[in-house]
Formats: C-alpha cells, sequence, structure tokens
C-alpha cells in the first residue's frame, strides 16, 4: 500500500487497511502532494532566476557593444519624458535606475537598463560612461547628480552632462563640477505657466525651436562635417533653402562658440561649425545626411 500510494498508480486495495493503516495512507497522501508542489515550485523558481540571468546578461552584452550613447540616471516623471524625446529623435540610450519596480517594468518593455545607483561608479561603468556621447543626471536627489557628474567627468572628460537641480542653489554647485547644462524643473515650469499667458507666441515659438506641440516643423543644430567643400564655405554656397527646403536661423562659431543670428547669405562658414535650422523633420535628415557624406 505505501508503494501503490508514493507512486499514485492505484491499482487496487491489497488489502483493508486497519484504522492506523488509514492514517499512515493520508500522511503519504499529504507529504506526497506536498513534496510534489515543492519540487515544481524550486524547479520553476530556477529556471525563472535562469531566464532571468540569461536576459539581463545579453542586455548587459549589448550595452557593453554600445558607444555614442546616452546615459539617463532616473526613470522617474521626468525620466520618462526624457525617454519619449530620445526614442522620437533615436538617439540610443541606457537608463540606470535603483527602484526595483520600475527596472521590473523597463525589463517587461525591453529597454536597455541597468537597475543600481546611479552614484556608483560600477554602475556607471557598466552603463559604459567611458563611451556614451551625454549623460542626463535626472535623479530626485540633488547630491547623487553632484556625485554622477564627478564620476561622469573622471571617467569621460568630454562628455556633455545634463543635470537637474531640485534646489536653484544647487546649480552652481553642478556647474562647478562639470555640468553642461543645469535645469531646475520648478522654475523651468513656472517660467513657462507664466509665459504661457503673458506671451503665448513666444512660447509657441520655443516649442517649435524644441519640437513640441503639433508643429510640422522644428529647429535643429546641425555641425558641418570637418572637410567641407570650398564651394560650401557660405551660406550662399551652402544653399539650404534650394536644396533641403531649409532656414538658416543662426550659426554658432567653434572658434570661440559665439551664436550669431540671422546671418547673412555670404556668412562665413568653416568646419565644425553649427548650423541652427528650421524645417520638416525630413528635410533636417536629408540635411544631415548630406553633410555626413561630404565629411
Amino acid at each position: 500500500m505505501t508503494v501503490i500510494t508514493i507512486t499514485t498508480v492505484g491499482v487496487g486495495v491489497v488489502t483493508s487497511p486497519s484504522p492506523m493503516g488509514k492514517i499512515l495512507i493520508v500522511t503519504l497522501v499529504l507529504a506526497g502532494v506536498t513534496l510534489g508542489y515543492m519540487t515544481a515550485a524550486i524547479l520553476g523558481r530556477a529556471v525563472l532566476t535562469n531566464f532571468v540571468f540569461r536576459t539581463r546578461k545579453r542586455m548587459h552584452k549589448v550595452i557593453d557593444g554600445l558607444s555614442d550613447h546616452v546615459i539617463l540616471c532616473g526613470y522617474g516623471r521626468l525620466g520618462q519624458i526624457v525617454r519619449e524625446e530620445l526614442e522620437a529623435l533615436g538617439k540610443k540610450f541606457v537608463i540606470i535606475e535603483i527602484a526595483k519596480d520600475t527596472a521590473r517594468l523597463l525589463a517587461e518593455e525591453q529597454l536597455l537598463h541597468i537597475h543600481g545607483d546611479a552614484t556608483e561608479d560600477e554602475i556607471l561603468l557598466q552603463a559604459g560612461v567611458e563611451r556614451c556621447s551625454g549623460v542626463i543626471a535626472a535623479i530626485g536627489s540633488d547630491a547623487g547628480n553632484v556625485f554622477i557628474t564627478l564620476t561622469t567627468k573622471e571617467y569621460n572628460a568630454t562628455c556633455p552632462i545634463v543635470a537637474r537641480a531640485e534646489d536653484p542653489n544647487t546649480e552652481h554647485k553642478l556647474l562647478l563640477v562639470g555640468a553642461t547644462s543645469v535645469v531646475t524643473p520648478y522654475s523651468l515650469g513656472g517660467r513657462r505657466l507664466a509665459q504661457a499667458f503673458l506671451r503665448p507666441g513666444a512660447v509657441d515659438l520655443a516649442d517649435l525651436a524644441l519640437g513640441g506641440g503639433n508643429h510640422e516643423v522644428l529647429i535643429e543644430e546641425v555641425a558641418l562635417p570637418l572637410h567641407m567643400p570650398d564651394a560650401m564655405a557660405t551660406l550662399k554656397g551652402l544653399d539650404l533653402g534650394q536644396r533641403f527646403g531649409l532656414i538658416a536661423v543662426a550659426v554658432r562659431h567653434s572658434s570661440d562658440g559665439s551664436l550669431h543670428f540671422n546671418p547673412r547669405a555670404d556668412e562665413e562658414l568653416r568646419p565644425n561649425d553649427h548650423l541652427m535650422v528650421m524645417g520638416k523633420r525630413e528635410h533636417i535628415d536629408t540635411c544631415l545626411q548630406f553633410l555626413s557624406d561630404c565629411g
């Protein structure tokens, strides 16, 4: 009866069990079912853990192969908006997020991410900080954003860093330690609310420059190639209007970083200068491809 019960064969009753025998059979059945569930749970957990491990390993392998990507530190409400903007422009990015539940959601969306504290050197190195083209420090701690900026500058001295500051007094400190630009969300949001009421036209122009709203056109900054042909040494030679359907809004000269608005047709253009052009996204993309081919 013990063999029949444990193996769940159930071929029949060998002999009528005594009261103690019935208790033994019930005990064996309960023990067998419990053992079966425990075994299934252990095997299931092992399979799931292995799957998660292999998935994380594959993702880290992809991240290790990235270069010229953007590292987004923090995936709160601001981080989600930043992610949408990066995706809209087709930028490669890696998210660093410390919250376990948020990291699980990122894994479900199959987004490249690192689960950890962005203020730690090891985590930033895992995200490829030494190979990235930019870092956005958007965690909710000003002190943490200062640490992220310092670490980034240590491993990638030329990397542009945009940092979030909750306290306006922290802005100066972030700039001192190497941040390229500092954004104070509450201050920026307050000014935007006031200007939307006082100067709605200026707000629409700002949306145009940032590519926001429902505008068909936007303003984009494009870099001129290092080996630019002599025929393209002026705006007239580049002929943005006829060639691409774009308007030149300003020129940022690489020599001194100065920004010249409403440039003349004979404005001298030098390699690595930056043009701020206005037009449709597809026309800007065509211009970028043309300049890339020229370089």
